[in-house]
C-alpha cells in the first residue's frame, strides 16, 4: 500500500441567514471564525487543503488569510450545505484517498484534533471516523475514499451527521475531550456571544 494522502475540506459557503451577517468572518480570539478552522487544518497533516465558499464569498476572501489553503467556488451553495461536500470533494486529485470534511463555524478545531481523528481512521480499519460527543457523531469526520460514491444521495442541509450516523458500524469514534459539551457551530448570535464568553 502507498503513502496516504488525506486532504481537508472546510465547508464555508452558507449564506448564515440566522445570522445577519456573513458568520465566516465573526472575531474569534482577534480572528475571523473561518480563519481559526482554516489555519487549524493547514497545519495538520494534510497533503491538501480546500475551503469551499460561495454567500459573500469576495469578502471573505478580502478578509481571511487562507494560507497553503485554496479556494472553491460552489454555485449551488443555495441549495445546501450537500453541494458544497460534493463540490469540495470532486475538486480533491486522484491521489488523496480520505478526506477529513469540516465546518468552517467549528472554532474549537485544532491541528492535533484532527490528526488525532486521521489516526484513529487509520488504525481502526474503517472507512470513517468522527467526533462523538454523548454517542452521537459529529463533524469534523474523516472520509475514505470508498465513501464519496454516497455523498451524491445527500441533497439539500442534510449533511454528514446523517448520512454517517445511518451506518455507525463503519465509522471509528473518537470521544470528544469534553464529553458532557456540545459540539459548537454557530448559527445564530446567541451562539457566537455564547461562544465569545468562552474564550473571553
Amino acid at each position: 500500500m502507498g503513502t496516504s494522502h488525506a486532504a481537508g475540506v472546510i465547508l464555508a459557503a452558507g449564506a448564515s441567514t440566522r445570522m445577519g451577517a456573513p458568520k465566516q468572518l465573526l472575531p474569534i480570539d482577534g480572528r475571523p471564525l473561518l480563519e481559526v478552522a482554516v489555519s487549524a487544518a493547514c497545519e495538520a497533516r494534510l497533503e491538501d487543503v480546500v475551503v469551499v465558499l460561495g454567500a459573500h464569498a469576495e469578502e471573505i476572501r478580502r478578509n481571511v488569510a487562507f494560507g497553503r489553503a485554496r479556494v472553491v467556488m460552489n454555485p449551488d451553495h443555495e441549495q445546501g450545505m450537500s453541494t458544497s461536500l460534493r463540490a469540495g470533494i470532486a475538486s480533491l486529485g486522484p491521489e488523496v484517498d480520505r478526506a477529513v470534511v469540516i465546518l468552517g463555524d467549528q472554532p474549537d478545531i485544532t491541528a492535533s484534533l484532527l490528526d488525532r481523528l486521521l489516526e484513529a481512521q487509520a488504525t481502526s480499519g474503517l472507512p470513517a471516523a468522527a467526533l462523538s460527543f454523548g454517542g452521537l457523531l459529529h463533524p469534523p469526520m474523516v472520509l475514505a475514499r470508498e465513501m464519496w460514491d454516497g455523498l451524491d444521495e445527500l441533497q439539500g442541509d442534510v449533511g454528514l451527521r446523517a448520512a454517517v450516523r445511518a451506518h455507525p458500524e463503519l465509522v471509528a469514534a473518537l470521544p470528544a475531550d469534553r464529553p458532557n459539551s456540545h459540539p459548537i457551530d454557530i448559527d445564530t448570535r446567541e451562539d457566537f456571544e455564547r461562544l465569545a464568553a468562552d474564550h473571553g
